[in-house]
């Protein structure tokens, strides 16, 4: 190595100590860069939303979803709700209040099983979804609180007015023939279209599911099918079928995410 290679280096080195000297001159003692984190309030220590900021997000995030979901979702809902007061209306008069009754929860049960699936949709933009903070399943849960919420109150719409056409049934009867089984049918639909890659199998499995859920009661009298049914309904019972209602839809909300990996993968 010649003497000119030599001072380069000792100059480049010395040059190098200066500015670090002249940086390090702006850094504030470690006592001072303590306490400063000692001053800052801990992320985990902070103070929780409150339940009016907490409901405001939420009412923003279903708001939001009403906008990302498709269009056909409400007339939908409303077309089957229509449907099932027709229905029901028209065997009330001809045969039978009963079978009248378990028109009106079929159909209904039809219908969220439709718009369940209609609002659980895969396309492209929704893959969006894996690069937002909130993440697939706070987006899944937002989507199906609103649906559900059109399917309750298109329900509860259709149940007054076969009431007061003249239902056999008191109202509270009426909604509670489609209200109960509504999980187990929207959480299979839910489910189903979540891990499908042809989303409307979710639809198909919750029309299959809606003669198995309804409530028959004094139909299944004549016998034949709808007496297993009663059978079946019996054995189960309403409460253990709400629940599992209830867990087919956590499951389809906590594994939205490896469900959307599994779609890109696959795609």
């Amino acid at each position: 190595m010649n003497t000119d290679e030599t001072e380069s280096r000792a100059a480049l080195r010395e040059a190098m100590r200066m500015q670090e000297r002249a940086c390090a001159s702006d850094v504030p003692p470690f006592a001072c860069i303590a306490a400063h984190i000692e001053g800052e309030p801990s992320i985990f220590e902070a103070p929780a939303w409150s339940v009016r900021k907490s409901a405001r997000l939420a009412a923003s995030l279903a708001a939001a979803q009403v906008r990302a979901m498709p269009w056909a979702v409400l007339p939908m809902a409303l077309v089957m709700a229509a449907l099932a007061v027709g229905v029901a209306c028209f065997v009330d008069a001809g045969w039978d209040g009963d079978g009248a009754v378990w028109w009106l929860s079929a159909l209904l049960l039809l219908g969220a099983a439709l718009t369940v699936t209609a609002a659980l949709s895969t396309d492209a933009a929704d893959l969006l979804a894996l690069a937002m903070p909130l993440g697939p399943q706070t987006v899944l849960l937002a989507r199906l609180a609103v649906v559900l919420g059109v399917d309750a109150l298109a329900g509860l719409a259709a149940s007054a007015a076969f009431a007061w056409w003249g239902a056999p049934v008191e109202l509270g009867a009426l909604v509670s023939s489609w209200l109960v089984p509504l999980a187990v049918v929207a959480g299979a639909s839910a489910f189903v279209a979540v891990w499908s890659n042809a989303p409307w199998s979710g639809a198909v499995v919750g029309a299959v599911l809606v003669p198995l859920v309804v409530p028959v009661g004094r139909v299944a009298a004549g016998g034949g099918a709808l007496s297993v049914i009663a059978q079946l309904q019996g054995a189960v019972g309403s409460g253990a079928m709400a629940a599992a209602g209830c867990v087919l839809l956590a499951v389809a909300v906590v594994t939205a995410r490896r469900a959307l990996v599994a779609h890109m993968e696959a795609a």
